[in-house]
């Protein structure tokens, strides 16, 4: 064996080996255990069994991967939509509505099939839920309270999920963008505070906010948008201290980067015609957010002594193994569209 040869095989085995140790690397991380201080409470699943959460908003990606999320862990979740129709008394039938329903109803579906473990799921109960109209709030506390088990009048938690983004320069904005902003990001979290203060005061509950991302004013485009996170920051802060007496605890997750993603409102893509409509929602994705985000919420909602501000994660850790590992799957996945372009999942 010549000596170029050499070379070339000894370069080959230590690209192999770096490939095979990083994917050793990410399989550990994958596998690795939840080490939340609400584990040695509740040891495994159903840590949710028995608390009612209250999301005002799953019109989202972000808000409708977080209540089944929940549901998954036990929690019985109330899943507010836009109302929608004549009497705005309905959640209507909207894309977010109809993926909810069909993710709930494979996964029901699934627990019927041999092999499958038994695992406890929680309900979820949608609501028409306008955090700008004191009708619909009102409404909403009344839709709780009858669906709450006898004897409980209270919410574990109440997540404001509701939001809205609109990009454009300060210059060239419509001013109805900022108002609606206004509207919807700040003063509906102050009436959804109001209105389910005492279903929350009941259970000593927990009042979550989405509150600014680490460099969201340092983006072109969101000056009103960061304008109205940085405001519901201080409004929570505020909140904390006169909530704080009456066992409500007011919390605040920041996010490691902008958070206007959160907000965007699912479509479904009708890319193939032969699939049914079913078929079509259960290929929608909702997963805006990476893992380690949800197990955050999880934190503020079960943790006997919560934080009041989080950090979600919303990018992926710059690093070189997880770059690495991201090109290669990008790449068998690129090749995989380029064969069967068909299976494009919208």
């Amino acid at each position: 064996m010549d000596e170029q040869t050499l070379i070339i095989l000894l370069i080959q085995l230590t690209a192999l080996t770096g490939i095979v140790g990083s994917l050793l690397l990410y399989l550990l991380c994958k596998v690795r255990t939840k080490s939340h201080t609400y584990d040695a409470e509740f040891p495994s699943l159903n840590v949710g069994t028995g608390r009612s959460v209250l999301l005002t908003s799953c019109d989202t990606g972000f808000g409708l991967q977080l209540a089944l999320h929940l549901s998954a862990l036990g929690f019985r979740v109330f899943a507010g939509f836009r109302p929608t129709g004549e009497d705005d008394g309905e959640c209507g039938d909207s894309d977010a509505v109809k993926i909810l329903r069909a993710k709930l109803k494979a996964r029901e579906a699934a627990m019927g099939v041999e092999g499958v473990a038994k695992v406890t799921f929680g309900s979820t109960i949608t609501l028409p839920l306008d955090v700008t109209r004191e009708d619909s709030l009102h409404e909403a506390v009344n839709v709780v309270r009858r669906h709450l088990p006898a004897g409980e009048d209270g919410l574990w938690a109440v997540i404001n999920t509701a939001g809205v983004c609109y990009k454009g320069r300060l210059d060239q904005q419509d001013s109805c963008h900022w108002d609606a902003m206004l509207k919807v990001n700040v003063i509906g979290t102050l009436r959804t505070a109001r209105a389910f203060l005492a279903l929350l005061r009941n259970k000593q509950g927990r009042l979550i906010n989405i509150g600014a991302g680490a460099d969201t004013g340092a983006v072109g485009g969101l000056v009103a948008y960061s304008a109205t996170r940085q405001a519901v920051a201080g409004a929570a802060a505020s909140l904390r201290a006169e909530l704080g007496p009456l066992g409500v605890r007011v919390i605040t997750l920041n996010t490691d980067s902008t958070s206007d993603r959160l907000f965007l409102r699912l479509r479904v893509m009708n890319q193939d015609a032969e699939a049914t409509s079913l078929e079509r929602y259960l290929k929608c994705s909702v997963h805006v957010v990476p893992d380690s985000a949800l197990e955050v919420v999880e934190e503020a909602i079960l943790s006997p002594t919560p934080k009041p501000c989080y950090t979600l994660p919303l990018s992926l850790p710059h690093n070189y193994v997880t770059n690495y590992l991201t090109a290669i799957t990008d790449r068998f996945a690129n090749l995989q569209c380029k064969k069967k372009p068909q299976e494009t999942v919208p």
